[in-house]
């Protein structure tokens, strides 16, 4: 079953890439975002076989680091960074300003950093 979360993850990856390139920042932004979150579900439900409910990564971490998976402080920064975006791309009036060319930039970069750092760990080696 964890293998279908990989999956997932990587097809919201590929979309975050993918709407970057073409304009859309508020989605490549969201994208990042549930690519990340099914990316750090997926380490839960691999190591523990449950499933948590909740939109955080950063409650997704705290949950990791009680199975002793831990993360930098870049990558925690990284979570913190995405976790705004999970509301704030998806509903017009949840922001000020619209999505920019930078913002999308520097949320596609925490993603990769996080995909780099979970896929350095090796826990999902073998089931691609």
């Amino acid at each position: 079953m964890s293998v279908d979360w990989f999956e997932k993850a990587r097809r919201f990856f590929n979309s975050a890439e993918l709407n970057f390139k073409n304009g859309l920042y508020d989605i490549a932004s969201f994208s990042a975002h549930q690519a990340v979150e099914m990316l750090l579900k997926g380490l839960i439900v691999k190591k523990t076989g449950s499933k948590p409910f909740t939109h955080s990564l950063v409650e997704l971490y705290e949950i990791l680091e009680t199975i002793d998976i831990k993360f930098s402080d870049e990558i925690k920064s990284c979570l913190r960074t995405l976790t705004r975006h999970y509301t704030q791309s998806r509903y017009p009036d949840a922001r000020i300003i619209d999505y920019d060319m930078e913002e999308a930039e520097e949320a596609l970069n925490c993603m990769k950093k996080v995909f780099n750092y979970v896929e350095s760990l090796q826990i999902f080696e073998g089931e691609r």
